[in-house]
């Protein structure tokens, strides 16, 4: 239940095709994750402290693709979500 109600928010926030477009480049974003961790950790901590829709959605527009990628594949996809865990990066 908790997995759908935070896809629900995400497509509010960054709109469904956006979320099914994320997913289907997991691998893209993985590659993210691993070569650009600073940058990820960044984008995940930015988006973090947020706390209205209107700053999230804000937040979603101005982030570049390939970090927006990232950002969904980490929340919503299991082995993205697993690399990450593996990866030590324990602000998630």
């Amino acid at each position: 239940m908790l997995h759908r109600q935070l896809r629900s928010a995400l497509e509010e926030i960054f709109g469904e095709d956006f979320i099914d477009e994320a997913l289907r480049n997991s691998e893209q974003a993985q590659l993210v994750i691993y070569e650009q961790r600073q940058r990820f950790k960044e984008t995940v901590l930015g988006f973090q402290r947020l706390n209205y829709r209107d700053e999230q959605s804000a937040y979603a527009a101005g982030l570049e693709r390939q970090f927006g990628y990232a950002l969904i594949c980490s929340l919503l996809h299991n082995p993205t979500r697993e690399f990450v865990a593996e990866l030590g990066l324990n602000y998630l």
